[in-house]
């Protein structure tokens, strides 16, 4: 997803209403591509794209803010987010 996002980014970066008007692929989309990421939970796939336009949306309000970027692969943690639906999500 980030990646692209970094592509249309330097491809319409002189032209911000063409790079505001650009649709991206959905989750389910990048399943038909990458067949891994249909063990993953939807939920998080979803959440993982809102995180993303988020820190999008923060980099076009305040440049300070930084671009997006990769998780870094030193200090990571491994973690994700999703969404508790009917209490069927238990820590472990």
């Amino acid at each position: 997803m980030l990646s692209d996002r970094i592509d249309t980014y330097s491809k319409y970066k002189n032209n911000k209403e063409e790079l505001k008007n650009q649709k991206y692929p959905t989750p389910a989309q990048y399943k038909k591509e990458y067949k891994f990421l249909k063990e993953v939970d939807s939920l998080a796939l979803a959440n993982v794209q809102l995180n993303l336009d988020k820190a999008y949306k923060n980099f076009f309000r305040d440049k300070s803010v930084g671009f997006p970027k990769y998780k870094s692969k030193k200090s990571n943690r491994h973690s994700f987010t999703t969404n508790n639906q009917n209490g069927m999500v238990q820590n472990l």
